[in-house]
This record gives C-alpha cells, sequence and structure tokens, in this order.
C-alpha cells in the first residue's frame, strides 16, 4: 500500500510541474500582446516614444526610458512600469486601462525574471 501512495503522489508532483511549466509567462506569448493593445500607440508605435519609453522589443523595455528602468527583473515592486499600470497612471486614456488580469500577467512575468 505504501509503495501505491508513493507513486501516485510522484504522478500528482509530475501532473502539478507539468500544469505550472504551462501557466509559465512569457513576453512573446503574454506580455508584449498585452502591451501592443494598450501601450504601442504612445510607446512604439509609428516612432512614438512617450518619455522615451519603447515598449515594442524585451531589449526596449529592459531599456527603460527617461524616468529610469521600466522593468525590473525579479522585483514587482522596483519595476516603474507596473508601478504606473497598478496605479492606473497608465495607460491616461480610461480606454485603454488594462484588466486586473492584464496586470497580473506583466507582475508574473516580472517576479519570475522578465525573460
Amino acid at each position: 500500500m505504501r509503495h501505491s501512495n508513493t507513486l501516485a503522489l510522484a504522478a500528482l508532483a509530475i501532473g502539478w510541474s507539468s500544469s505550472v511549466a504551462l501557466a509559465e509567462v512569457t513576453w512573446e506569448e503574454d506580455v508584449r500582446p498585452i502591451l501592443k493593445t494598450h501601450c504601442f500607440h504612445c510607446h512604439g508605435e509609428a516612432g512614438e516614444k512617450e518619455s522615451g519609453l519603447d515598449l515594442r522589443l524585451h531589449r526596449f523595455v529592459m531599456q527603460g526610458g527617461e524616468s529610469g528602468a521600466a522593468i525590473v527583473a525579479g522585483d514587482a515592486a522596483k519595476s516603474l512600469l507596473l508601478q504606473r499600470l497598478v496605479d492606473g497612471e497608465m495607460p491616461p486614456d480610461m480606454d485603454k486601462q488594462l484588466s486586473a488580469a492584464e496586470i497580473d500577467t506583466i507582475r508574473q512575468w516580472i517576479v519570475a525574471g522578465a525573460v
């Protein structure tokens, strides 16, 4: 009986780790589409780079803008982009505001290392 319990626990652990891996947030699949919808019109599209911040590419986001680092990999609290989104400062157009789920996706990406 003990052996079958161990096998059952191992199967659960494998299933759990697989589902965690599937839930991993990535720049290209999860974060970039959110920024494209809500932010590109002022931060990248047609040469627009308000505050010197270009959000079109990962490397540009990691460079930051005139206010400093937009993202601090692994530290959501120090990531200016996330702070501005949470505070509702960005985007300024109320019709373009991110949902709580979209903000949480960006937060998860930052905490996971922003890769």
